[in-house]
């Protein structure tokens, strides 16, 4: 039986040997290796090498796969992924979070599960759960527990300011305390300062004496240059002057371009090429999701797009834009390429999040987060010495991603998800969606 179609087994995270696959290690400490293998051992990278010897764990053959740590997404507003067909723009966008006074806890759930989900079948191992649309505690713990439910590992913002009133600090000590007690290792619980206006130091404050990570709004904070330090992350980025890119080099403040949804909406490319040439450090860059209601959760797409980003804000700053043939001559040497963009994606945004010590590459003792991307699929290239990171980040979709592992769990094998009902998921969101369209309408009738 071809392995494609084979069922998918239960996971699990005993001992696994990942076999003869083409291994991007994303650790300049590690070479490239065009048949190696790496070896798990209870959620832990044990070890990554040619020709490994594991008698006991379950083998998995990467053969004509692409094997390296999972994506890694700083910037994702999850509740709201449900909004799929009824969002075309940003005037749509804004004018449909009217819909957030008709949600139930029970909604949010069932939004962000999907959302989760929808991330674990693209290869995203990690995404940060920017959970603006919390309205009280109950809500939090449901968006939360659909996390954890989903498996993935992940970050959740909580808001210091909901429905107009701040959030005090045992408010963030219970979020806290709640993923720490159920996220099995896999939660962590960031600050949003969104709205906090003249607030915004009190919240820092009660942030760091928390320990939360990452803390962050919308790019507001670059207005307090005092408060603000490597834990924060600054979104978006389009029309970004010279002096707030100084600055967040010298804050050491971390970067979620949305290279999607800035485009999708008229706002602009992210600015890939003045941050490569003021030297923000690439491990403080990372892409960011943003709004699946609007564009797909699609790693490979997003890093693309850096690329493209990048690359044509470089041939305007050199001005040769309308000539193919005078770019062609150039022999441009590009400042931000393919093997950039994948360490963006990866380490990056485990960097960004503070995880680079546990994730973001195949480095021994490290967790094991780690997808293997099939190459022999009629939009891929399984052919001998090509570059694997051109082929993905030119090519690949979320349905070449054939294996996803998280923590040492299997999640996703023969590209399906691992113990999910895909079509209940499904189902769920969109009645979800149809129910809180019915409700909005009929209050307005009211």
């Amino acid at each position: 039986m071809n392995d494609h179609n084979r069922a998918p087994e239960a996971h699990g995270s005993g001992e696994l040997l990942i076999r003869g696959g083409h291994v991007l290690p994303i650790d300049p400490a590690i070479p490239e290796m065009p048949k190696g293998d790496v070896h798990v051992r209870d959620g832990v990278i044990v070890a990554v090498a040619q020709n490994i010897e594991a008698p006991d764990a379950q083998i998995i053959d990467a053969t004509k796969m692409v094997v390296m740590p999972g994506f890694v997404e700083t910037h994702w507003h999850m509740w709201n992924g449900i909004w799929r067909g009824i969002v075309d723009d940003a005037t749509a966008y804004f004018r449909t979070h009217m819909l957030l006074h008709h949600y139930t806890a029970e909604d949010h759930y069932a939004a962000v599960r999907f959302a989760a989900l929808d991330a674990i079948n693209a290869g995203i191992t990690t995404c940060n759960n920017w959970a603006h649309g919390v309205r009280h505690s109950e809500d939090a713990e449901a968006e939360m527990q659909a996390l954890v439910d989903s498996g993935i590992r992940a970050k959740f913002c909580y808001p210091c300011v909901v429905g107009g009133h701040a959030t005090n600090i045992d408010d963030l000590k219970n979020a806290r305390d709640w993923a720490e007690a159920h996220g099995n290792g896999l939660l962590g619980l960031g600050a949003l300062l969104d709205e906090t206006g003249a607030h915004i130091e009190e919240h820092v404050a009660m942030a760091r004496e928390l320990g939360l990570r990452p803390i962050t709004n919308h790019g507001g904070f670059l207005a307090t240059p005092d408060l603000i330090g490597p834990e924060f992350i600054f979104t978006h980025g389009p029309g970004i002057q010279p002096h707030a890119i100084e600055l967040i080099k010298a804050k050491g403040v971390k970067v979620a371009f949305c290279p999607c949804t800035d485009p999708l909406i008229g706002n602009g490319l992210p600015p890939v090429y003045a941050m490569s040439c003021a030297e923000v450090p690439l491990d403080n860059l990372s892409f960011s999701v943003d709004v699946t209601g609007q564009t797909s959760a699609d790693p490979f797409a997003a890093l693309r797009m850096l690329v493209d980003s990048g690359r044509m804000q470089q041939v305007e700053a050199g001005n040769l834009t309308g000539s193919l043939l005078a770019i062609a001559q150039a022999g441009i040497k590009w400042k931000f390429g393919y093997k950039d963009a994948l360490r963006v994606g990866t380490l990056g945004g485990a960097n960004v999040l503070g995880l680079a010590d546990q994730i973001g590459s195949l480095t021994p003792g490290k967790r094991a987060d780690i997808i293997l991307v099939r190459t022999d699929e009629i939009n891929m290239m399984p052919a001998r010495n090509i570059d694997p990171t051109c082929l993905m980040l030119q090519n690949a979709k979320p349905n070449n991603v054939d294996t996803v592992i998280i923590d040492g769990h299997i999640r996703k094998r023969y590209g399906q998800l691992i113990g999910v009902d895909i079509d209940a998921v499904v189902s769920s969101a969109a009645a979800t969606l149809h129910q809180l369209r019915v409700r909005a309408a009929t209050a307005s009738c009211a």
